[in-house]
């Protein structure tokens, strides 16, 4: 077993194993001790990691990263949403977005580190509900909770909830202490704070597209203030001169007046607000989906598969004319992607590649992809992005002479599930050279 090296939280850490004893977790001799004991009952691959979103429940990431390292485990980051706010009409709600945008940056420190780590937002009537749940769905071998608390908490209930997720689950838990003296979760994202997590960045300009609103999840420079497409009420933004700015936005925005596209950076899956608050504002208010902007997205610089993935997608957008399919996270599943796209379009009579790029897009992609969130593959295969997805169902319709955009996608969905393979692909976030030349993803 590798060498483990404690961290400063473990001093406020409790094991609860699958038997209900207690044991807490005091030096790297105890850290080291449990380790081991619980590779010799447990064959460890997966540790859930259960995070809120505050600063304060971040103390557990340390220890997750211990057990990890000494155990040779993939992480899987849990957050759970109430059902209420999980889903709107949109496939995807601005909360949901704002959690997935969350642990995108808490996994992108971990890949930095050379770990394994992945996260996914589920949706459950309870945090513990949620928590046993996801612990069941995924196979998990061992469970870090971390104590959402203000001001001080029995230790029999911090035991008691530890003991049930333990019974329900047969696994081991660790609670740790959260560190109360943090900040607590901010109102919107901020742009530096996540992209610092991120290591070096290189930026590329994208030009002007559709975002969906419900993606815009944060600001630049303006996060104390800017509530990013929210509700501006009762921000400071509401006052004076802002508030007139804003009503003014908003009733040019009624009248079906032009404005000039908003400026966004694109991390991971979010965006974050360089310029246009009030117009995301009033068009989240006004029912829109989506809303013009000029975007410019920010790729690690050391991971040497985020970049390739990144040229992939490039490349399909230049091929196909497509800017608005989703993100990926792997290798190759642009390429695929694209072989669907022009096997389709080679069997229209009455359409160029652009038209019928188009036509797939609306006909069997955008489709295609709401079947995937109607059956919660997001939530299953946790590191798989929309993209990935997509291109996965698309290959099992295609197997099955479904592809032509005439197969019940709902249906085709769940046989993916039937036949994917549970574990988690590990995907090798290498830190190779520094991409240096635009050519090959401009």
């Amino acid at each position: 077993m590798p060498e483990v090296t404690t961290p400063d939280q473990t001093a406020n850490c409790i094991l609860v194993d699958d038997t209900g004893t207690t044991r807490s977790i005091e030096s790297e001799s105890s850290a080291s001790e449990i380790c081991e004991a619980i590779s010799h009952q447990h064959d460890v691959k997966r540790i859930l990691v259960a995070l809120g979103g505050a600063p304060a429940g971040e103390s557990k990431l340390p220890v997750a990263e211990m057990f990890a390292r000494a155990l040779d485990a993939d992480i899987l980051f849990l957050h759970v949403l109430p059902r209420a706010v999980a889903r709107q009409n949109d496939p995807i709600s601005p909360a949901e977005a704002r959690a997935s945008a969350y642990l995108e940056t808490v996994s992108a420190r971990l890949h930095a580190a050379g770990l394994h780590a992945h996260g996914f937002v589920r949706a459950a009537a309870s945090v513990t509900e949620g928590i046993v749940a996801a612990a069941r769905e995924h196979s998990v071998d061992l469970i870090v909770l971390g104590l959402d608390v203000r001001g001080r908490v029995p230790r029999a209930f911090r035991q008691n909830v530890a003991d049930e997720v333990a019974r329900q689950t047969a696994c081991p838990v660790v609670i740790v202490q959260p560190d109360q003296s943090a900040r607590q979760a901010p109102v919107t994202r901020s742009f530096d704070e996540d992209s610092g997590r991120w290591g070096p960045l290189a930026r590329w300009e994208l030009g002007i597209r559709q975002v969906p609103i419900a993606r815009v999840i944060g600001s630049v420079g303006r996060a104390n203030e800017a509530v990013s497409g929210g509700n501006l009420q009762g921000s400071k933004l509401f006052l004076d001169t802002r508030r007139q700015r804003y009503l003014s936005v908003r009733s040019a925005m009624r009248k079906g007046v032009a404005l000039p596209a908003v400026d966004l950076y694109k991390l991971g899956s979010g965006y974050y607000v360089v310029d246009g608050n009030h117009r995301i504002a009033a068009a989240r208010e006004l029912g829109q989906t989506e809303i013009d902007a000029n975007v410019n997205e920010f790729v690690p610089l050391d991971d040497a598969t985020a970049q390739r993935v990144f040229a992939e997608r490039r490349s399909f957008e230049r091929h196909t004319g497509l800017i608005d399919v989703d993100s990926a996270h792997y290798p190759g599943t642009y390429p695929r992607l694209q072989e669907y796209v022009d096997a389709y379009v080679a069997r229209l009579e009455d359409a160029d590649r652009t038209e019928g790029a188009r036509r797939w897009y609306h006909r069997v992609y955008q489709p295609l992809v709401l079947a995937i969130h109607c059956r919660g593959l997001p939530r299953r295969f946790p590191g798989k992005q929309i993209a990935d997805l997509a291109a996965s169902v698309a290959a099992i319709a295609d197997e099955e002479h479904l592809y032509g955009g005439t197969g019940d996608w709902h249906l085709v969905a769940e046989r993916f599930v039937e036949s994917a393979p549970r574990a988690l692909a590990r995907t090798d976030h290498a830190h190779g050279e520094r991409a240096s030349s635009r050519a090959s993803a401009g």
